[in-house]
């Protein structure tokens, strides 16, 4: 009785260890596809989602993924999981956005809405707006950036969102010694001034702003002293 309790044990121990072997070599990932990454290409996001063993198989990986244990990637805001195959594992990536970007010094620093840096280069990209600056800045990617005047930073990115959710198409703000801001769209000037907060004048500014960079007019708007539901003049430097 005793060597067959033996036995039985013995039987039960190789039948696990035989299902655990299983599991490892037959739901072992062999392909990470990616979908939505611009940052970095498919293979090297790739790779951050295979970082250890538990990542490398398909069963360990979907228990993390259920569990919120997955890789926390800085630069992605969330990301959806499925599996297309037992020994594939998809994933799609809903990036951070970057609204703006700092240009200081030759250098090019670009950030999401919260102002953390997603980007940095030598040279500018195209498409993305910038802030001109001589205010010290400093950053790491996947921080958030930092200057040596807080409130500018606080101006920039007061203005940074209200651009994204006014939908302004802009190129570049720069600052004078005051720190008073003068927005640059097409061939459009816009004296901001220096406000602690732009909402009610970007939010008059947007309509006539887009209607003026269709017609290709030219020209420019003080907002400097703007107040609630007052005139927006747009003095044209078009018309004979």
């Amino acid at each position: 009785m005793e060597n067959r309790k033996k036995r039985y044990k013995w039987i039960t121990v190789a039948v696990i260890f035989a299902v655990i072997l299983f599991c490892v070599f037959f739901f072992k990932v062999q392909k990470v596809s990616i979908e939505g990454n611009t940052y970095y290409g498919e293979k090297q996001m790739g790779e951050m989602f295979q970082t250890n063993l538990f990542e490398k198989n398909l069963l360990s990986f979907w228990l993390l993924d259920k569990l919120s244990l997955t890789p926390d990637i800085p630069f992605v805001r969330e990301y959806e999981v499925s599996y297309p195959s037992p020994n594939e594992v998809h994933i799609k990536l809903y990036e951070k956005t970057i609204v703006a970007g700092i240009a200081y010094t030759n250098q090019y620093i670009y950030f999401d809405k919260d102002g953390m840096v997603l980007k940095s280069s030598d040279k500018p990209m195209e498409g993305i707006p910038l802030f001109e600056t001589k205010t010290v800045t400093t950053f790491s990617l996947y921080n958030k950036v930092a200057m040596e005047d807080e409130s500018l930073l606080a101006q920039i990115m007061n203005l940074a969102n209200l651009f994204q959710h006014y939908g302004v198409i802009w190129d570049k703000v720069q600052f004078d010694d005051k720190n008073a801001a003068f927005l640059y769209s097409g061939n459009i000037k816009v004296t901001l001034g220096k406000k602690e907060n732009y909402d009610e004048a970007i939010s008059a500014l947007a309509s006539l702003l887009e209607q003026s960079r269709k017609k290709n007019f030219k020209g420019e708007i003080d907002m400097t002293d703007y107040k609630v539901k007052g005139d927006v003049i747009f003095k044209r430097s078009d018309m004979k």
